[in-house]
């Protein structure tokens, strides 16, 4: 079946697009391996938060030796802080020696979230990454989404007479919404009446979310308002249901 973008995905995938403009992402292998340039450390910053390393994926293999980080931060941590903090373990895992098949690691990707939610998720919620692949040949740059970490310092508000317990809730049921409709047009039309499988999942999806609408009296703006929110704070969205 085909598989289509609705207008939630887009606004995630725009979202994650605009705050990753920096970050190295992983690159077709190359048959030679280049050597690191020299990297002078990076200046000390006074800590304020505590990074807690989640899990830490290892693999070495010819194609490749990669060395990938999930952190999650305690705390607020200043952009500078959370700029060193990162810097400095790419550059420890740089360092790291003893592999089999590639010394040092040919792709290095240094992930910090905010919440553990968001690491759990596993939809580029991070708030600050520095990624690192086998045919960089320069030292790649942290990418931090400002407005992730900015979202870390506002206390909860109350919006359109919801808090925001209750708005990520409605965001949740939103994203689920567009899944359903998209799962049953697909299911209920062939795509080779691929214009009636659209017109019946725009049908399908304006009438579930409605549905959410109504239940929380809330308008189409307002709706869309709860969206960007979610998007820009970096709410995890549920995943996506596989199949009919």
């Amino acid at each position: 079946m085909r598989q289509r973008t609705h207008a939630f995905s887009l606004l995630l995938i725009l979202a994650t697009v605009g705050c990753s403009g920096g970050g190295s992402k992983p690159v077709a292998e190359q048959s030679a391996q280049s050597t690191p340039p020299e990297v002078p450390p990076q200046a000390p910053v006074a800590a304020t938060s505590k990074f807690v390393v989640l899990d830490e994926k290892v693999s070495d293999a010819p194609i490749k030796t990669q060395i990938v980080q999930n952190i999650v931060v305690e705390g607020v941590p200043t952009k500078a802080e959370l700029e060193t903090e990162i810097m400095n373990r790419y550059r420890a895992a740089l360092a790291r020696r003893g592999f089999r098949y590639h010394n040092p690691a040919t792709n290095i990707f240094i992930y910090v979230y905010g919440t553990r939610e968001q690491a759990r998720a596993g939809q580029g919620l991070w708030i600050g990454m520095i990624g690192k692949g086998f045919g960089d040949k320069q030292e790649p740059r942290v990418t931090i989404s400002q407005d992730r970490l900015v979202a870390l310092t506002q206390k909860p508000e109350e919006r359109f007479g919801l808090s925001e317990a209750i708005r990520k809730l409605v965001y949740q049921d939103i994203a689920s919404a567009e899944d359903r409709g998209t799962r049953e047009a697909m299911a209920r039309v062939p795509d080779s009446r691929i214009m009636e499988q659209v017109k019946l999942e725009n049908q399908l999806q304006g009438k579930y979310k409605g549905e959410i609408a109504r239940e929380h009296k809330l308008s189409d703006d307002q709706m869309d308002k709860i969206v960007i929110e979610g998007v820009t704070k970096g709410w995890p969205a549920p995943l996506k249901r596989e199949g009919n």
